[in-house]
């Protein structure tokens, strides 16, 4: 390493981010075109406070990184950013080691990207499964003749029950995530009800780049369509929309294929420890790659 190099590695300095601060981090995700959700920083911020870490040089945000601790047992890796000019010299792995202790003994999950896969795995981590990100435009054909007499929106009267069924899907409990996830601007949730059962869910907000669904839970094909023609008739038309879709979707993947919806990239689901409950159908879409 050179001497201009080494001189820079001794002045950065790794903080915990406060929200205001972590704004840096959501322009440079947008930078990365990662299509932030708007708003959802501060949600992330309500599950654990002390979870976001910012490397500064000269007072200036130059990598970042999100361990945030669900519980006493699991964790989420997110928002891992170097920025271009600063990669290479050892700044992001520094920001890694210093992170990662916040996850302690925790079972982690993070979503890599592939070059990345086996990086990760030098530290534990395990590949289970790939996710899709897809986008397409909204559109309205078809839309308006959907009939949907099971399908509510999600209020503060029901929002403990869908906290719940979230729950029952991947594993653990996100009330602290879940419980503003689905109000606010350009924020709404819809849930399938069947005897007063939950059977499925899909939330959708605005984003840098149009618009995101997640999560988004139905294993019955019928209650899949229901649901997301349900969320794309709140869409502006032609506004883009993305998802973050497992491999294991067919279904959805199969019925985004029929609106025009592609694939831009994919993601390895990774976990150091072994997942809190073996993923199967049901599970359409993530909330965000950044949280799970």
């Amino acid at each position: 390493m050179n001497s201009a190099a080494e001189k820079s590695k001794e002045e950065i300095q790794i903080k915990i981010a406060t929200l205001t601060e972590w704004l840096n981090v959501v322009e440079m995700a947008r930078q990365e075109k990662w299509n932030p959700g708007f708003g959802d920083e501060s949600l992330f911020f309500n599950v654990d406070n002390e979870g976001f870490f910012i490397s500064y040089l000269q007072g200036k945000p130059i990598a970042s990184m999100a361990v945030v601790n669900f519980n006493e047992n699991y964790a989420n890796i997110g928002y891992y950013i170097v920025k271009p000019e600063f990669r290479g010299k050892g700044i992001g792995f520094a920001l890694w080691k210093f992170a990662i202790k916040h996850a302690g003994e925790r079972i982690i999950a993070l979503d890599a990207v592939s070059e990345q896969e086996k990086n990760y795995a030098k530290w534990g981590f395990k590949s289970y499964y790939h996710t899709f990100r897809i986008q397409g435009q909204a559109s309205g054909n078809s839309v308006s003749k959907v009939n949907t007499p099971n399908i509510n929106i999600i209020d503060q009267s029901t929002i403990q029950s869908v906290i719940e069924f979230d729950a029952s899907i991947i594993g653990y409990p996100r009330d602290r995530l879940l419980t503003s996830w689905f109000f606010g601007n350009n924020r709404k949730g819809f849930i399938f009800s069947e005897n007063q059962n939950i059977k499925g869910l899909i939330g959708l907000r605005q984003s840098n780049d149009g618009y995101r669904i997640g999560p988004f839970y139905a294993k019955d094909q019928d209650h899949i369509k229901a649901l997301f023609l349900t969320a794309i008739r709140e869409i502006p038309e032609n506004a883009l929309v993305t998802l973050d879709v497992p491999e294991y979707a067919q279904t959805t993947i199969n019925l985004l294929d029929s609106f025009g919806f592609h694939t831009l990239f994919h993601t390895c689901r990774m976990y150091r420890g072994t997942p809190q409950i073996v993923y199967k159908q049901g599970n359409n879409a993530q909330a965000s790659l950044e949280l799970g």
